[in-house]
């Protein structure tokens, strides 16, 4: 794709967006590649920062090959997260947006040093000293398509990979004490359990989900910043809601995140 055509799709998606009605981009992205998908994505965000909408961090997604592969990606992806859609636990989401809320219990992490390219790619160990706070959070994602069974890989990567919101939960105060890879996750709706997974579906744990998406921005020209809250993957496919009421994520023995879908 030449810069017109990205800038014409990136348009066309944000303008799709800001409808709050359901989208239909199945054609116009049916033959994006994924670098060109990723292109798209950042034309997008330039688009909402311009219009006043801050960027505030990341998310990690799709973090398993039973994810990834099916979608014709080459491994797990990225996309950006807004001020608009950064929430505490507690928030309340009116009728009409999300369209077709799902919910995703991630950690999030605070960081607070920016973490650039340097000699040695990032790993779990390394990145620990970017981060400044770690919280249970909810990644909410939105089914915002006609038909999200014929959007492929990149055209989820072009319009942020389903994101709708980041809630911040409980702080988990020694969390360089915890063993990631055995956490245990799981989402609620009026108490009632949705889906559960652990900590080991995220690339093997959160640490190492961080890393790769510090060093996946590296190679895109971009870094994580001191500031940037991040997402760093769910620990089971989005929970979409059969309806509305008190949507809970929750990391047993160490905290949650409640929003409430009226």
């Amino acid at each position: 794709m030449d810069a017109k055509e990205i800038a014409a799709l990136a348009e066309k998606i944000a303008e799709g967006r800001r409808s709050q009605k359901p989208m239909d981009i199945i054609a116009a992205t049916a033959n994006l590649s994924e670098a060109d998908a990723y292109k798209v994505q950042f034309a997008v965000h330039d688009l909402y920062t311009a219009a006043g909408d801050k960027f505030a961090g990341w998310k990690v997604a799709l973090t398993l090959p039973t994810q990834y592969e099916p979608l014709k990606l080459s491994g797990p992806v990225f996309a950006g997260v807004y001020h608009s859609g950064l929430r505490q636990s507690g928030a309340a989401f009116e009728k009409g947006w999300p369209l077709k809320p799902g919910i995703e219990p991630e950690l999030v992490a605070r960081i607070s040093k920016d973490a650039p390219a340097g000699g040695a790619p990032h790993t779990a160990d390394s990145i620990r000293a970017h981060v400044g706070n770690l919280y249970c959070g909810m990644e909410l994602v939105d089914n915002r398509y006609v038909d999200v069974t014929k959007m492929n890989g990149p055209a989820r990567i072009a319009d942020n990979v389903l994101q709708a919101a980041l809630v911040v939960g409980t702080e988990i105060k020694d969390w360089q004490k915890l063993d990631f890879a055995n956490l245990k996750g799981r989402s609620t709706l009026d108490g009632k359990e949705l889906a559960a997974g652990p900590g080991s579906a995220v690339m093997g744990g959160a640490l190492i989900s961080l890393a790769w998406l510090a060093n996946a921005l590296n190679k895109h020209g971009r870094h994580l910043k001191a500031g940037d809250l991040v997402l760093t993957g769910s620990v089971h496919p989005p929970a979409f809601l059969p309806g509305t009421g008190v949507a809970k994520t929750e990391f047993i023995d160490l905290g949650s995140t409640e929003i409430t879908i009226k």
